[in-house]
C-alpha cells in the first residue's frame, strides 16, 4: 500500500498565493515610495553639477530604490539566478531583436530625427551619461522589468507587460514614446527571461536620444 502524499489543500494555496501577492504589493510600494520621497538637503550624499531646468534625475532616489531592489533580489536568492545571466548578450541573435525593437518604437513614434547638442560641458557630459546610460537604466529596469514583469507568476506577464509599460510612461514627460519603449523593453525582458538585455536596450536607447 502506498503512503498517500500530503498535497496542500486548495485553501492553503490559497493563502499562500495571497501572501505572496501581498508581499509583491508591499515591495511595489516601498519602491514607488523610494522614488518619489522628499530628502532633506543633509542627507543627500549623491548630487550632480548639471544645470537646472529639464534635467530631473531624482538621483538619490534612484541609488535608493536601486540599492533596494538589489536587497530584495538577494533575499530572494537563487530562485532569480537566471534573469542576471550574461549568456543572451554573448549570442547575436540577441543584438538583432534589441536594434529591431529600438528601430520599430522609432518609426511608430512618427518623428523625425535631427542630431543635435545639449548644452553641456565636457564634465558635464561625462555625468550626464554616467546618470542616463548607467544609473537611469540599471534602476528602471531593475523596478519596472524586473519587479514589475519577471518575478510575478508567469500566467501573468502579458498582463504585467502592459501595466508595467502605463506605470513606466506615467513617469515621464512623452507619455506615448515612452509607452512604446516600455513596451519594447518589457518585450525583450520577456524574450530572454534576463534583465541585462532589457538594460542595454534602455542604455542605447538612452545614449541616441541625446542626441536625437
Amino acid at each position: 500500500m502506498k503512503p498517500e502524499l500530503n498535497k496542500p489543500s486548495p485553501s492553503s494555496s490559497f493563502l499562500n498565493i495571497a501572501g505572496k501577492t501581498t508581499l509583491f504589493i508591499l515591495i511595489v510600494i516601498i519602491g514607488y515610495f523610494l522614488r518619489g520621497i522628499k530628502i532633506s538637503e543633509q542627507f543627500i550624499f549623491i548630487t550632480d553639477t548639471l544645470p537646472e531646468g529639464s534635467f530631473s534625475f531624482q538621483l538619490q532616489n534612484r541609488v535608493l530604490l536601486m540599492l533596494f531592489l538589489i536587497i530584495v533580489f538577494f533575499i530572494l536568492g537563487k530562485k532569480y539566478n537566471y534573469l542576471f545571466s550574461v549568456s543572451p548578450l554573448k549570442k547575436k541573435v540577441t543584438y538583432f531583436w534589441i536594434f529591431g525593437v529600438m528601430a520599430l518604437v522609432i518609426l511608430l513614434m512618427h518623428q523625425p530625427l535631427s542630431f543635435h547638442l545639449l548644452p553641456l560641458q565636457f564634465d558635464e557630459y561625462i555625468q550626464f551619461l554616467i546618470i542616463v546610460c548607467i544609473i537611469v537604466p540599471f534602476e528602471e529596469e531593475f523596478f519596472y522589468r524586473g519587479m514589475l514583469l519577471l518575478i510575478p507568476y508567469r500566467k501573468l506577464q502579458y498582463v504585467m507587460l502592459i501595466i508595467s509599460s502605463l506605470l513606466f510612461a506615467l513617469i515621464h514627460s512623452a507619455v506615448f514614446s515612452t509607452l512604446l519603449l516600455g513596451l519594447a523593453l518589457g518585450t525583450l525582458a520577456i524574450r530572454f527571461r534576463n534583465l541585462w538585455v532589457p538594460i542595454l536596450a534602455h542604455s542605447l536607447w538612452n545614449a541616441f536620444s541625446m542626441f536625437f
